[in-house]
């Protein structure tokens, strides 16, 4: 019933409308999920709040993401494809994944990395040829940018993402880039190899709120150290990268440098 001189109706009309039955509305305003006011003992709803759950209601469901033992599998297929060099297994893997559900930052570190940390070692141990690592690096870096992410919204700020002189490893930055950009940031992105003084003169001239020095080759690592003080002392918050810590960890740190 359509209360007279208001847009709203009682809580039988809302559930005549919305197709449901009088208690399943009723327990939709206990939980909150249908807007009510109650007045003089009836349930009065209106057209908007009435037209919000029908939308609702409407939406398609996304699918919970895959689960541990799938991503798992999915590393693991990830691993023979880039050791093979099938760049298009490899690339129907993470898009197949992404479309499930399953989060950048988790397709990233969950199936991506652990591929690339066995391939690094069975080359090390001389089980697998050096071209072997590049070519399937080279080709994570093809598959990063495809899938680095434009979210909307507003960002949270804007981070500079580099490596230090001597240190040529640009896919840590791109990894990063991706998992912030995924966070919501503004991303510069300048790679690897990058004289400290450059990196400085960059964050004094633009406005920049984080700085994130990727720390990769032991020979630089002090080297990285140093950038990342001198950084802090000229007013520009930095984490510093290194090996074992992960994109969550780089998620939290950039966060927490941006507050204080």
């Amino acid at each position: 019933m359509t209360i007279a001189g208001n847009d709203r109706i009682d809580l039988q009309a809302a559930a005549d409308q919305l197709g449901v039955h009088y208690q399943t509305a009723y327990r939709w305003v206990r939980s909150g999920k249908l807007r009510a006011d109650l007045v003089g003992g009836r349930y009065l709803i209106t057209r908007e709040a009435l037209d919000a759950v029908d939308a609702d209601r409407r939406s398609p469901i996304a699918p919970p993401p895959p689960r541990p033992k799938r991503v798992a599998t999915s590393a693991s297929r990830m691993h023979d494809a880039l050791v093979s060099g099938d760049e298009r297994t490899a690339r129907t893997i993470v898009r197949t994944l992404l479309s499930e559900g399953t989060p950048i930052t988790g397709v990233v570190q969950q199936v991506i990395v652990p591929p690339l940390v066995r391939i690094g070692r069975a080359w090390r141990d001389g089980k697998l040829t050096i071209w072997v690592e590049h070519r399937a690096s080279a080709i994570v870096e093809r598959i990063l940018g495809e899938i680095a992410p434009n979210p909307r919204g507003r960002r949270r700020g804007t981070v500079v993402i580099a490596a230090v002189s001597g240190d040529h490893h640009s896919l840590p930055t791109s990894m990063a880039a991706v998992t912030l950009r995924a966070d919501n940031w503004h991303v510069e992105h300048l790679g690897a190899d990058m004289p400290p003084g450059e990196l400085l003169q960059f964050c004094a001239e633009h406005d920049v709120d984080v700085a994130v020095i990727s720390s990769t080759n032991p020979d630089t690592a002090e080297l990285a150290a140093q950038t990342a003080r001198r950084l802090e002392k000229a007013g520009t918050p930095c984490v510093l990268g290194a090996p074992g810590r992960t994109l969550d960890d780089l998620v939290a740190g950039v966060r927490t440098a941006a507050a204080a």
